[in-house]
């Protein structure tokens, strides 16, 4: 039987003095900004009074472009190709004691007519980038979409996984 590379995480330790108890929990979400012209697709919440990238966590064995596309679909009803790592970013709350890692894909729509079909209580909308400074994004990255929908940010390589069996034997 094969077994993982990397020690599983409950058994790692936040730092290599501290005890094995003080382990550093993350959790792991998936999200992408679906560009279209000058557009970014983002998804209004009313009861909240703020605007997200579609996004969501991976399901067992999903990889992370999986799950990012996936989640686009649930959320838009819109098929996208992922055409690479845009940001990850990190939210680590030190009230709630919540830490999230959020790859942040750059996304294509395989067709760009298709109808935006939300969840309920949900809002998918195609926003400019003259809009975004008015919109209550969560998490705070308006600043950072113009540059990535105009291609002048620079792209994160995402290599995907890289779990293979460690070898056995002599």
């Amino acid at each position: 039987m094969a077994r993982a590379e990397y020690p599983p995480t409950h058994s790692m330790r936040a730092d290599s003095t501290g005890p094995a108890d003080q382990v550093s929990l993350v959790e792991v979400r998936c999200a992408a900004a679906v560009v279209r012209g000058d557009q970014v697709l983002l998804i209004e919440r009313p009861e909240l009074h703020d605007w997200v990238l579609p996004g969501g966590r991976p399901r067992d064995r999903e990889n992370m472009g999986s799950c990012a596309r996936r989640e686009v679909r649930e959320e838009t009803g819109v098929d996208v190709n992922t055409t690479g790592c845009a940001f990850v970013l990190e939210v680590n709350d030190p009230i709630e004691h919540r830490r999230v890692v959020e790859l942040i894909f750059r996304a294509e729509c395989v067709d760009p007519a298709a109808e935006l079909v939300g969840e309920p209580g949900r809002n998918p909308q195609w926003v400019t980038t003259a809009r975004l400074p008015y919109l209550q994004l969560r998490p705070q990255i308006g600043g950072y979409l113009p540059d990535l929908i105009t291609g002048r940010g620079g792209m994160g390589r995402y290599i995907g996984n890289m779990w293979r069996p460690s070898r056995s034997g002599p």
